[in-house]
């Protein structure tokens, strides 16, 4: 039996609808829910999860050191009916719960409650033959994307010997981070239950993906990073979710090229830290410019892009630089310019004057334009020049 039918099974064994989520209290499975639940189980059915006020009160009744049934009180308060708990368990391990909802809390004979144990148990089997394959399959993925060549190399074959990732695969690597401010701590993401053809593995703060495009097929992609930011609100919350930072490499004909796509990737979301108006989704192909700051040495680059005469407007600083950024990044359109700043064109041609005067560029020579808009594009992602 795979989990639904095990929730359909226990169901039959109470005669009423079960539900099974994880340790995580995430959602696994549960089958038709009758039309009287409390708002507890309609949020998790909803949402995928239960909250993390939820969880702690359910967890103070010992539930998940729990060896047998466990019956939780209602709570007004949080909308919450009174339950059997059934801890799903293997070796040892609590791997997830299945709930009942038990009103008149009498629910379950003694061989009802034999029954529902042995269902337990193969769903705990289940679950954890479900988390050592996601163990062993991040792990296969970080020797994937490991800078050691012997390493990768075997973590070729073993994807392809396991038939989970062929030599050949039409591939592309997702590398998502939390932003700067939020605590770069491990997040433990429900990771086994993305797609098949999505692998993944984690650490401090971040979740790589590698994923299969099969022909193509470039709309994986977005599934895969929409699927990922649900993981992500699970465990965070919607708003972390939300400023979760997105890298995608180019794509690559081979598995052994992955690296490649995982490296362009993983610039993409620090070239988004570093500047924010990109928003928190980039392509590496769509980049342009800025990718330069993955070239040599950033001191290097600096003295390189950072022409003099840019720095003294960047030290300017204010609607300066901001007109500046605009006009150029319009191609010189005075109109888009007065529009996007809401200014008016007398204004706009001012202050062009100004950057002129400040810098020495002339605005009307295409060199020193390029120059300038390099400047400015490049310098929020690099050192500041002493």
């Amino acid at each position: 039996m795979d989990l639904d039918e095990l929730v359909g099974a226990l169901s039959d064994v109470f005669g009423t609808p079960a539900v099974l989520e994880d340790r995580d209290f995430n959602l696994v499975a549960f089958n038709t829910q009758p039309d009287e639940i409390d708002a507890v189980r309609a949020g998790s059915i909803l949402r995928r999860r239960s909250t993390a006020e939820v969880r702690s009160w359910f967890e103070q009744f010992g539930i998940a050191s729990a060896t047998g049934p466990v019956r939780t009180p209602a709570e007004q308060a949080l909308g919450i009916l009174p339950r059997l708990c059934l801890p799903v368990r293997w070796n040892g391990v609590t791997y997830g719960y299945f709930w009942l909802l038990d009103p008149s809390s009498g629910l379950g004979t003694p061989d009802q409650l034999e029954a529902a144990a042995a269902i337990a148990r193969d769903a705990g089997a289940l679950l954890a033959q479900q988390a050592r394959g996601s163990r062993d399959t991040s792990l296969l993925l970080t020797n994937l994307l490991a800078p050691d060549n012997a390493a990768s190399t075997r973590a070729v074959e073993e994807l392809d010997s396991r038939g989970l990732v062929g030599r050949s695969a039409y591939v592309v690597v997702v590398h998502a981070e939390q932003p700067p401010e939020q605590p770069r701590d491990l997040v433990p993401l429900n990771l086994w239950s993305l797609p098949r053809h999505v692998l993944a593995t984690s650490g401090d703060g971040f979740t790589t993906l590698l994923v299969d495009l099969a022909d193509d097929r470039l709309s994986r992609i977005d599934h895969a990073i929409e699927r990922l930011r649900q993981l992500h609100a699970q465990r965070l919350g919607d708003q972390a979710a939300a400023r979760l930072l997105v890298g995608v490499g180019d794509p690559q004909r081979g598995v052994v090229h992955a690296r490649t796509s995982h490296e362009q990737a993983r610039r993409t979301t620090q070239i988004l830290a570093a500047e924010p108006r990109l928003g928190v989704v980039a392509h590496w192909s769509r980049l342009g410019v800025r990718r330069l700051i993955s070239c040599g040495p950033r001191a290097a680059l600096v003295d390189a892009v950072i022409d003099p005469r840019a720095q003294r407007l960047l030290e300017a600083g204010g609607d300066l630089v901001r007109t500046a950024q605009v006009f150029l990044d319009r191609a010189g359109n005075i109109q888009d310019l007065a529009n996007e700043l809401a200014i008016h064109r007398q204004t706009a041609y001012y202050r062009l004057r100004r950057i002129e005067s400040v810098t020495g560029f002339d605005l009307r020579n295409g060199e020193d334009r390029l120059t300038l808009h390099l400047a400015l594009t490049l310098a929020p992602l690099l050192p500041a020049q002493p």
